[in-house]
Protein backbone atom coordinates (compact mmCIF):
# COMPACT_ATOMS: atom_id res chain seq x y z
CA UNK A 1 0.00 0.00 0.00
CA UNK A 2 1.45 3.19 -0.75
CA UNK A 3 0.44 7.03 -0.48
CA UNK A 4 -0.65 9.25 -3.81
CA UNK A 5 2.84 10.38 -5.63
CA UNK A 6 3.56 13.86 -4.18
CA UNK A 7 5.49 14.43 -6.91
CA UNK A 8 3.02 14.20 -9.79
CA UNK A 9 0.47 16.69 -10.90
CA UNK A 10 -1.95 14.36 -11.16
CA UNK A 11 -5.29 15.37 -11.83
CA UNK A 12 -6.03 18.50 -10.32
CA UNK A 13 -3.80 18.77 -7.87
CA UNK A 14 -2.40 22.04 -6.49
CA UNK A 15 1.14 22.51 -6.38
CA UNK A 16 2.88 24.02 -3.11
CA UNK A 17 3.83 27.13 -5.38
CA UNK A 18 0.60 27.61 -6.79
CA UNK A 19 -0.83 27.70 -3.35
CA UNK A 20 1.85 29.90 -1.89
CA UNK A 21 1.55 32.28 -5.22
CA UNK A 22 -2.83 32.72 -3.76
CA UNK A 23 -1.40 33.03 0.15
CA UNK A 24 0.72 36.23 -1.06
CA UNK A 25 -2.10 37.62 -3.08
CA UNK A 26 -4.88 37.38 -0.25
CA UNK A 27 -2.46 38.81 2.38
CA UNK A 28 -0.72 41.43 -0.10
CA UNK A 29 2.58 40.57 -0.48
CA UNK A 30 2.92 39.58 -4.05
CA UNK A 31 5.85 42.24 -4.68
CA UNK A 32 9.09 41.25 -6.15
CA UNK A 33 11.43 39.62 -3.79
CA UNK A 34 15.04 38.60 -3.49
CA UNK A 35 15.38 37.87 -6.59
CA UNK A 36 13.55 40.78 -8.00
CA UNK A 37 10.73 38.31 -9.83
CA UNK A 38 7.64 39.81 -9.41
CA UNK A 39 5.08 37.82 -7.39
CA UNK A 40 7.50 35.79 -5.08
CA UNK A 41 6.84 38.34 -1.92
CA UNK A 42 9.03 39.94 0.67
CA UNK A 43 7.71 38.27 3.39
CA UNK A 44 5.60 35.04 2.91
CA UNK A 45 8.62 33.41 0.80
CA UNK A 46 9.70 30.33 -0.44
CA UNK A 47 12.76 31.21 1.08
CA UNK A 48 12.80 29.13 5.02
CA UNK A 49 15.77 31.47 5.74
CA UNK A 50 13.58 34.70 4.93
CA UNK A 51 10.09 33.45 6.11
CA UNK A 52 10.97 30.64 8.61
CA UNK A 53 7.20 30.35 9.31
CA UNK A 54 5.41 29.43 5.90
CA UNK A 55 6.07 25.78 5.61
CA UNK A 56 4.79 25.22 9.61
CA UNK A 57 1.78 27.23 8.56
CA UNK A 58 1.16 25.04 5.25
CA UNK A 59 1.86 22.27 7.22
CA UNK A 60 -0.42 23.02 9.73
CA UNK A 61 -3.41 23.68 7.17
CA UNK A 62 -2.97 20.31 5.42
CA UNK A 63 -3.53 18.71 8.28
CA UNK A 64 -6.52 20.40 9.33
CA UNK A 65 -7.51 20.15 5.56
CA UNK A 66 -7.16 16.61 5.68
CA UNK A 67 -8.93 16.38 8.97
CA UNK A 68 -11.82 18.09 7.79
CA UNK A 69 -11.92 15.76 4.85
CA UNK A 70 -11.82 12.87 6.65
CA UNK A 71 -14.54 14.11 8.82
CA UNK A 72 -17.09 13.94 6.29
CA UNK A 73 -15.73 10.67 4.31
CA UNK A 74 -13.75 11.78 1.61
CA UNK A 75 -12.35 8.66 -0.31
CA UNK A 76 -9.44 10.40 -0.87
CA UNK A 77 -8.79 9.92 2.70
CA UNK A 78 -9.34 5.92 2.66
CA UNK A 79 -7.36 3.09 1.60
CA UNK A 80 -8.75 -0.29 0.98
CA UNK A 81 -7.53 -3.75 0.11
CA UNK A 82 -4.52 -3.64 1.96
CA UNK A 83 -3.41 -7.14 2.94
CA UNK A 84 -1.46 -9.18 5.58
CA UNK A 85 -0.90 -12.69 4.47
CA UNK A 86 0.39 -15.70 7.24
CA UNK A 87 -0.60 -13.87 10.33
CA UNK A 88 1.20 -16.69 13.58
CA UNK A 89 -1.16 -18.84 15.20
CA UNK A 90 -1.86 -17.83 19.04
CA UNK A 91 0.81 -19.10 21.74
CA UNK A 92 -0.10 -19.30 25.28
CA UNK A 93 2.02 -18.81 28.16
CA UNK A 94 0.47 -21.73 29.67
CA UNK A 95 -0.58 -24.09 26.45
CA UNK A 96 2.13 -23.43 24.49
CA UNK A 97 1.60 -22.52 20.21
CA UNK A 98 -1.71 -23.22 19.50
CA UNK A 99 -3.44 -24.01 22.98
CA UNK A 100 -6.69 -22.15 23.37
CA UNK A 101 -5.72 -20.23 26.03
CA UNK A 102 -9.08 -17.26 27.21
CA UNK A 103 -6.50 -15.16 28.78
CA UNK A 104 -4.38 -14.63 25.74
CA UNK A 105 -5.24 -11.51 23.11
CA UNK A 106 -3.10 -10.47 19.81
CA UNK A 107 -2.08 -7.74 18.75
CA UNK A 108 -1.17 -5.97 15.17
CA UNK A 109 0.64 -2.94 15.08
CA UNK A 110 3.22 -0.86 13.32
CA UNK A 111 6.02 -2.81 15.39
CA UNK A 112 4.63 -6.42 14.38
CA UNK A 113 2.26 -8.87 15.44
CA UNK A 114 2.40 -10.34 19.12
CA UNK A 115 1.13 -14.07 19.29
CA UNK A 116 0.81 -13.59 23.09
CA UNK A 117 4.03 -15.13 23.50
CA UNK A 118 6.56 -12.93 20.92
CA UNK A 119 6.09 -10.10 19.13
CA UNK A 120 6.57 -11.29 14.91
CA UNK A 121 8.31 -8.05 13.30
CA UNK A 122 7.46 -9.39 9.45
CA UNK A 123 3.82 -8.36 9.85
CA UNK A 124 3.11 -4.88 11.07
CA UNK A 125 0.17 -2.14 10.27
CA UNK A 126 0.81 0.53 7.04
CA UNK A 127 2.92 3.21 8.50
CA UNK A 128 0.01 5.63 7.20
CA UNK A 129 -2.72 4.09 9.08
CA UNK A 130 -4.59 6.70 11.58
CA UNK A 131 -7.78 3.98 11.89
CA UNK A 132 -8.97 1.01 10.56
CA UNK A 133 -12.75 1.08 9.28
CA UNK A 134 -13.11 -2.17 7.96
CA UNK A 135 -11.52 -5.92 8.42
CA UNK A 136 -12.00 -9.26 6.44
CA UNK A 137 -9.84 -12.78 7.17
CA UNK A 138 -9.84 -16.15 5.40
CA UNK A 139 -7.70 -19.28 5.95
CA UNK A 140 -3.44 -18.87 4.55
CA UNK A 141 -2.60 -20.90 1.59
CA UNK A 142 -6.35 -20.87 0.43
CA UNK A 143 -7.91 -18.91 -2.42
CA UNK A 144 -11.03 -18.76 -0.21
CA UNK A 145 -13.49 -15.65 -0.05
CA UNK A 146 -12.45 -12.89 2.50
CA UNK A 147 -15.26 -13.23 5.23
CA UNK A 148 -16.07 -9.63 7.42
CA UNK A 149 -14.92 -9.87 10.97
CA UNK A 150 -16.89 -8.21 13.80
CA UNK A 151 -15.32 -5.16 15.49
CA UNK A 152 -16.70 -5.11 18.93
CA UNK A 153 -17.42 -2.30 20.88
CA UNK A 154 -17.63 -2.98 24.50
CA UNK A 155 -14.04 -5.23 24.90
CA UNK A 156 -12.86 -8.37 22.88
CA UNK A 157 -14.76 -11.39 24.89
CA UNK A 158 -12.53 -13.61 27.58
CA UNK A 159 -12.93 -17.17 25.69
CA UNK A 160 -11.65 -20.28 24.07
CA UNK A 161 -9.97 -19.56 20.48
CA UNK A 162 -10.65 -21.42 17.22
CA UNK A 163 -9.67 -21.55 13.81
CA UNK A 164 -10.57 -18.20 13.36
CA UNK A 165 -9.92 -14.68 14.28
CA UNK A 166 -13.23 -13.57 14.03
CA UNK A 167 -13.58 -10.60 16.47
CA UNK A 168 -11.46 -7.34 16.80
CA UNK A 169 -11.27 -4.28 18.42
CA UNK A 170 -9.44 -0.68 18.04
CA UNK A 171 -7.65 0.26 21.17
CA UNK A 172 -4.60 2.28 22.16
CA UNK A 173 -3.80 2.69 18.29
CA UNK A 174 -3.31 -1.45 17.25
CA UNK A 175 -5.76 -3.55 16.63
CA UNK A 176 -6.71 -6.37 19.33
CA UNK A 177 -7.77 -9.70 18.59
CA UNK A 178 -8.10 -13.22 20.52
CA UNK A 179 -6.27 -14.82 18.24
CA UNK A 180 -6.74 -18.14 16.63
CA UNK A 181 -5.60 -21.74 15.97
CA UNK A 182 -4.79 -21.38 12.38
CA UNK A 183 -3.23 -18.67 10.46
CA UNK A 184 -4.53 -16.18 9.30
CA UNK A 185 -4.98 -13.75 6.08
CA UNK A 186 -6.42 -9.94 6.56
CA UNK A 187 -7.91 -7.48 4.85
CA UNK A 188 -8.22 -3.96 5.65
CA UNK A 189 -10.04 -0.66 4.72
CA UNK A 190 -8.67 1.92 7.04
CA UNK A 191 -8.50 5.64 7.07
CA UNK A 192 -4.82 7.20 6.27
CA UNK A 193 -2.16 10.32 6.31
CA UNK A 194 -1.73 11.70 3.60
CA UNK A 195 2.33 13.48 2.71
CA UNK A 196 3.22 16.48 4.65
CA UNK A 197 5.89 18.76 3.50
CA UNK A 198 8.85 19.30 5.98
CA UNK A 199 11.74 19.45 3.62
CA UNK A 200 13.47 23.01 3.58
CA UNK A 201 15.32 22.17 0.26
CA UNK A 202 12.17 21.16 -2.15
CA UNK A 203 10.97 22.39 -5.33
CA UNK A 204 7.32 23.78 -4.10
CA UNK A 205 6.44 24.09 -7.61
CA UNK A 206 7.05 20.92 -8.29
CA UNK A 207 5.48 19.32 -4.93
CA UNK A 208 1.73 19.19 -5.00
CA UNK A 209 -0.64 17.89 -2.10
CA UNK A 210 -3.10 15.43 -3.18
CA UNK A 211 -6.51 16.43 -2.13
CA UNK A 212 -8.10 17.50 -5.75
CA UNK A 213 -8.80 21.67 -5.99
CA UNK A 214 -7.92 22.44 -2.52
CA UNK A 215 -5.71 25.09 -3.49
CA UNK A 216 -8.55 27.84 -2.25
CA UNK A 217 -9.28 26.20 0.90
CA UNK A 218 -5.66 26.05 2.27
CA UNK A 219 -4.65 29.17 1.00
CA UNK A 220 -7.56 30.55 2.71
CA UNK A 221 -6.81 28.44 5.99
CA UNK A 222 -2.84 29.42 5.75
CA UNK A 223 -3.77 33.21 5.21
CA UNK A 224 -5.86 32.88 8.73
CA UNK A 225 -2.89 32.17 10.57
CA UNK A 226 -0.68 34.47 9.01
CA UNK A 227 -3.23 37.24 10.19
CA UNK A 228 -3.39 35.81 13.89
CA UNK A 229 0.08 35.92 14.30
CA UNK A 230 0.24 39.48 12.93
CA UNK A 231 -3.15 40.38 15.22
CA UNK A 232 -4.60 41.40 11.86
CA UNK A 233 -7.99 43.39 11.69
CA UNK A 234 -8.57 41.68 8.05
CA UNK A 235 -8.43 38.43 10.27
CA UNK A 236 -12.49 38.28 11.18
CA UNK A 237 -13.22 38.09 7.00
CA UNK A 238 -10.64 35.92 6.53
CA UNK A 239 -12.17 33.34 8.60
CA UNK A 240 -15.31 34.11 7.09
CA UNK A 241 -13.68 33.61 4.07
CA UNK A 242 -11.86 30.25 4.90
CA UNK A 243 -14.97 28.65 6.31
CA UNK A 244 -16.49 29.42 3.43
CA UNK A 245 -13.74 27.71 1.13
CA UNK A 246 -13.34 24.71 3.30
CA UNK A 247 -17.39 24.66 3.43
CA UNK A 248 -17.52 24.26 -1.26
CA UNK A 249 -14.48 21.74 -0.67
CA UNK A 250 -16.69 19.30 1.95
CA UNK A 251 -19.98 19.81 -0.04
CA UNK A 252 -18.45 18.51 -3.00
CA UNK A 253 -17.82 14.83 -1.09
CA UNK A 254 -21.11 15.21 0.23
CA UNK A 255 -22.72 15.68 -2.89
CA UNK A 256 -20.72 13.30 -4.29
CA UNK A 257 -22.10 10.65 -2.08
CA UNK A 258 -25.54 11.41 -2.22
CA UNK A 259 -25.73 9.23 -5.50
CA UNK A 260 -26.26 6.02 -3.48
CA UNK A 261 -28.49 5.24 -0.64
CA UNK A 262 -26.69 5.39 2.51
CA UNK A 263 -27.50 4.14 5.63
CA UNK A 264 -25.56 4.71 9.03
CA UNK A 265 -25.09 1.78 10.55
CA UNK A 266 -24.60 0.91 14.50
CA UNK A 267 -21.50 0.56 16.08
CA UNK A 268 -20.60 -3.04 16.41
CA UNK A 269 -22.29 -4.19 13.97
CA UNK A 270 -21.90 -7.60 11.94
CA UNK A 271 -19.97 -5.82 9.15
CA UNK A 272 -17.49 -4.06 11.41
CA UNK A 273 -18.32 -0.51 10.75
CA UNK A 274 -18.11 2.40 12.70
CA UNK A 275 -19.60 5.49 13.43
CA UNK A 276 -18.11 7.56 11.04
CA UNK A 277 -18.70 4.65 8.35
CA UNK A 278 -21.88 4.09 6.26
CA UNK A 279 -23.63 1.40 4.75
CA UNK A 280 -25.35 1.35 1.09
CA UNK A 281 -28.10 -0.56 0.04
CA UNK A 282 -30.83 -2.77 1.88
CA UNK A 283 -30.37 -4.47 5.19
Amino acid sequence: MSSPTINSPQMSFPSLEEINNLIRAIINDSQAGLTNTPGEGQIFTDNPLVSPFVLPMLNSSIREIYRELRNVGDPQLIFDNYIIEGLPILDSPTNGPGGADPTVQTTLSTVGYFDGVQLWPNFQLPSNMLYPTKLWERCTGTNDNFEPMHQVQDGLPGQQQNQVLGKWEWRQNVINFMGATTKRDIRMRFYGSLPQFFSTTMDYSSTFVPIQDSADAIAYCTAVKYARMLGSPGLADLLVESKNQLFQLKNATTRRAQSVNYKRSPFGNSSGDINSEFFYGSW
